[in-house]
This record gives structure tokens, C-alpha cells and sequence, in this order.
């Protein structure tokens, strides 16, 4: 039983616990609205955490691909690194040019990927095939997007240009080319939904933390 039809079930059960309550108790209306609503709110509640759980398991996707390793260890490291020495007040051009390099090589290591999969014959030509390089396509294209804005000196570069936001595409994205993560509505619901918890736990970490060397001596 998947995700789907256990909320089916929960909805079936409601609808026939409210019909069945009303008619056997008709003094008790209002308390059986609230039973069906307080049903409904748990139900979401249920959904969110479980969605919630499935986005913390895109994180853990390396572990049952190892190979992905070699792409996302030097993503972490270069994440560290840069939000807390380089951007813990912001990007700037400079380092949103770098970060726009990061993404059109984490891409090209995509298109590798499926590449030698598609020639040794693990991977036919399918709809999904050709969505994963749509995804190695549109990152590419966001790296070269974030690079000519960060040369032209376009504001919008200061925030999607940052490193955040960028480590959170790649982590994101990868497990999917590796075929690791499906690469569907449920997938896409939760990376954008939750973009904003992962976003604020780095910022409110970042402005917690002590300042570096590098600015107290730079101011």
C-alpha cells in the first residue's frame, strides 16, 4: 500500500464514520463535526510529516549510491566553506560567478552519468531518460544564467546566486539523475515546499555562529 491509498482509506473511514455517527446520534451533530474535523487535521498532519520524512530521505540518498559521493562531498565542502567565510553576509558577483561554475560542472557530471549508462545498457531511451536531461539541461542553464548575471552585475544575482541556494539544487537533483529519487509531482512538491525550512535553519546557524577572522580584520 503506498502513500495515496492510505489517505484514500482515512478519507473512506471518515466519510463513513461521520454518516454513521450522524444517524445512530442525531442530538450529537456538532461533536461529530468535530471528530470529522479533527480526522482531517491529522490526516494532513500525517501527510506533511510523512513528506517531510521522504525530503530528509533525499539527503540519505547517497548512502544507497555511493558513486554520488564524488559529486556531492565536494558540494558540502565547498558549501561550508563558502556560506560561513565567504557569504555569511551575502554573495557578491565575484563569488556568484564561481557558484554558477559549481552548477554547469555538477551538470556536466550529469550528462556523464547518463551518458555511460545509456552505452554500456543499463538506460533505454524513456520519458524518464529524457526528463533527467531536462533537469542536467535547466541546471546547466541556471549555472550559465547566475554566471552572465554576475558579469553584468544583475541584482537578482545576490539571490540566486548564492551557494545556498545552489548546494540545495545540486543535493537535490542528484540522487534523481542517479536514479536513486523518482523523479515525480511528490519529489517536486517536497524540494519546493521545504526549500524555505532548509534555507532558514543555515541562516539563523550562520548568524549564531561567531564571525570569522576575515571580516573582524576586513573591517
Amino acid at each position: 500500500m503506498n502513500f495515496y491509498n492510505f489517505l484514500f482509506l482515512i478519507e473512506t473511514f471518515k466519510l463513513e464514520f461521520s454518516t454513521d455517527f450522524y444517524s445512530s446520534h442525531p442530538k450529537n451533530k456538532q461533536r461529530g463535526e468535530t471528530i470529522s474535523l479533527f480526522s482531517i487535521l491529522s490526516s494532513w498532519i500525517f501527510a506533511f510529516l510523512s513528506m517531510l520524512a521522504y525530503w530528509f530521505s533525499i539527503f540519505a540518498a547517497p548512502l544507497k549510491e555511493p558513486e554520488m559521493f564524488w559529486i556531492l562531498i565536494p558540494v558540502w565542502i565547498n558549501w561550508f566553506f563558502t556560506e560561513f567565510f565567504q557569504e555569511k553576509y551575502g554573495t557578491s558577483f565575484g563569488n556568484a560567478v564561481s557558484n554558477g561554475a559549481i552548477a554547469i560542472l555538477a551538470s556536466i557530471d550529469w550528462f556523464r552519468y547518463l551518458l555511460r549508462l545509456y552505452t554500456d545498457g543499463y538506460l533505454s531511451i524513456t520519458i524518464g531518460f529524457f526528463f533527467k536531461l531536462l533537469v542536467a539541461i535547466s541546471v546547466f542553464a541556471y549555472g550559465v544564467f547566475v554566471i552572465m548575471a554576475g558579469i553584468k552585475i544583475k541584482i537578482i544575482v545576490f539571490y540566486i546566486g548564492k551557494i545556498r541556494w545552489v548546494t540545495y539544487i545540486l543535493v537535490m537533483f542528484t540522487p534523481i539523475v542517479y536514479n536513486v529519487i523518482k523523479l515525480n509531482l511528490y519529489t517536486l512538491t517536497a524540494i519546493i515546499l521545504f526549500f524555505p525550512l532548509f534555507y532558514w535553519v543555515i541562516e539563523v546557524f550562520d548568524r549564531i555562529t561567531p564571525e570569522p577572522k576575515l571580516y573582524k580584520q576586513s573591517s
